[in-house]
């Protein structure tokens, strides 16, 4: 090997030696700095992964926003309840002249008529949801076929008063109970809707932005029980 050769080599190693180090380094700088954004990500990424569990089908979060809306809709009914049936103060400040008071809330838990407007605006709720939502279509294929089941014979003639009478309850069976259903229904509708505006009376502004509000809020604490089911409902099918 010449002289020549041999002072090449040699700065060749050394230009290697400088490459190794500034390709070290800037993998280091690049660690460095993913380092840095995986830290300054994992607010975001905790917050994504919140969110996540509010849309994913059959998580906590999707049945927390049912719960959350069946309870906001019970307590909303159970404020109109409070104040039409049992003459209370309203439970919040909405739409009112005057409400109890964060105070106030405090003694609720020891007032008995306070549970008891809880418990019929959660039975209002329940009500509501079950005649929205009608029967899901494999209950009522259910009950079709096990109705088919079941064959009218011809009217009896020449036979006494109890068989006709009989053969009419047969033929009627189930009826009553179906048309008793619906009276009940309505009858918690009107309830609902007579208790809810009965507080809240929406006709008692004369500004249209707040006849229009209140006219909301009303329809809102009518429905939300329903709104929170749907909320459920509709992220399961996601």
């Amino acid at each position: 090997m010449t002289k020549f050769d041999a002072g090449t080599t040699g700065t060749d190693s050394v230009s290697g030696k400088k490459e190794e180090r500034k390709k070290s380094m800037g993998e280091h700088i690049d660690k460095i700095a993913q380092w840095l954004v995986d830290i300054i990500a994992i607010p975001a990424n905790l917050i994504t992964s919140i969110m996540a569990q509010f849309i994913t089908p059959g998580s906590s979060g999707v049945r927390i926003l049912g719960g959350v809306g069946f309870i906001l809709g019970s307590m909303m009914s159970a404020d109109s309840i409070w104040q039409t049936l049992f003459r209370g103060v309203a439970l919040f400040p909405w739409f009112q002249t005057h409400w109890i008071g964060w105070f106030g809330w405090l003694g609720l838990p020891f007032n008995l008529l306070f549970w008891t407007s809880l418990a019929i605006g959660a039975l209002i709720q329940i009500m509501e949801s079950y005649t929205l939502r009608g029967k899901a279509p494999e209950k009522a294929r259910s009950e079709f076929e096990q109705s088919t089941e079941f064959k009218l014979p011809a009217q009896p003639s020449g036979n006494i008063d109890l068989s006709k009478a009989l053969w009419g309850d047969y033929k009627k069976a189930g009826m009553r109970e179906r048309h008793s259903g619906g009276a009940i229904a309505l009858f918690f509708w009107v309830l609902d809707f007579s208790v809810t505006f009965g507080s809240r009376n929406p006709f008692a502004y004369t500004d249209p932005g707040q006849i229009f509000a209140c006219l909301t809020y009303n329809m809102v604490a009518m429905f939300a029980g329903e709104i929170g089911y749907n909320i459920w409902k509709h992220t399961r099918r996601l």
